[in-house]
This record gives C-alpha cells, sequence and structure tokens, in this order.
C-alpha cells in the first residue's frame, strides 16, 4: 500500500476500514452486526475525503448529506484514491452520534453525542462521559466486525466482491474505469 512506506507500519488498514464499510453500507446492509449481539446502523454523511495515495490523481473532497452516494466520490474510489476521512453518523441502542473518522489514525473529530438529559449538573456530566465511552465501544465493536472479516479465511472472497463492486458504474453496470 503506498500510504506506508515502511513496511511494518498498518496505517493502510483505516483507509481499507472505510473502503470496507462503504462497501458494505452500499452493497449489503445499512446495519452492521457487532460483536457483543448489538446492532449498529451506520450512514456516511456531510463529507468525504479521498486521496490518491501515489498523489498521481490528487484530492477529492466532496460535501453532501450522503457524499458516498455521489457518482463523483465512486469516480474517486474506481481511479486509486482512498478514502481518508469521513463523516459518520451511528445509531446503537437508540444513541446517535455524528463524527468525523480519520482513516489513518483511526482519530476522531466533530462528534456530536447525544444531548444529556436532566437537571443535576453532575448528573448531566455523567452521562456525557457515558456516552462518549459508548461511542468509543461502538467504534471499537465496528473497527473490531472489519478485522475479523480482513484477517480472516474468507478475506479472498470479500475483496474479489469490493473489486467487483468498484469496477461497477452508478447504475451497477460494469465500468471501463480502472
Amino acid at each position: 500500500m503506498a500510504w506506508a512506506p515502511d513496511e511494518g507500519s498498518r496505517d493502510f488498514l483505516g483507509n481499507e476500514f472505510l473502503l470496507w464499510l462503504w462497501y458494505t453500507l452500499y452493497s449489503d446492509s445499512d446495519t452492521i452486526t457487532l460483536s457483543d449481539k448489538s446492532e449498529v446502523a451506520v450512514m456516511v454523511t456531510r463529507s468525504l475525503v479521498l486521496e490518491c495515495p501515489r498523489g498521481q490523481t490528487g484530492r477529492e473532497s466532496i460535501t453532501s448529506d450522503g457524499p458516498a452516494r455521489l457518482p463523483e466520490a465512486r469516480r474517486a474510489i474506481q481511479v486509486g484514491k482512498m478514502p481518508r476521512k469521513a463523516g459518520l453518523t451511528c445509531v446503537r441502542h437508540d444513541h446517535q452520534y455524528e463524527l468525523t473518522l480519520h482513516a489513518e489514525t483511526l482519530a476522531i473529530s466533530g462528534a456530536k453525542l447525544p444531548t444529556p438529559e436532566g437537571d443535576d449538573e453532575r448528573a448531566r456530566l455523567e452521562e456525557r462521559v457515558t456516552l462518549l465511552r459508548h461511542l468509543v465501544e461502538t467504534l471499537d465493536l465496528m473497527y473490531d466486525a472489519f478485522g475479523r472479516i480482513r484477517l480472516g479465511a474468507n478475506w479472498p472472497k470479500e475483496l474479489t466482491k469490493i473489486q467487483k463492486w468498484l469496477q461497477r458504474d452508478e447504475r451497477g453496470r460494469l465500468s471501463d474505469v480502472g
């Protein structure tokens, strides 16, 4: 992977995670079953930044309610750009979170948590901490779902499906891009 000049580095896994998430949401379902048997509904929202790992085809920043559904986003990944940053909306256990996830570091920015309820300031602060922990747990479980597939015996089959998906145009026909 061109992102990682150090072959011992695994920084590219964040890019693969976002691409796998995009593929899964587009092809399978907007709900992912997690290892704790809960489910998370995920949408790529607000923004999507894609960049060519080798610096040849530039950078694409897309701002929209559903940026991953736009044809220009699809064309960007077909020509080799990888997701570097994505706005996500995640709903798990009736809690909705909005955030931006950075691929290389899996850092979160701009996280919007549900508003804590109640009149007591300390109780609201404790609920906010609990919601923050729940958000981190949700993201960890999502990455775990990816990791189980990525490191599993069926990864070559999954990779083939992703490659076929990338070859299709926005109408589902085979594309000549690639």
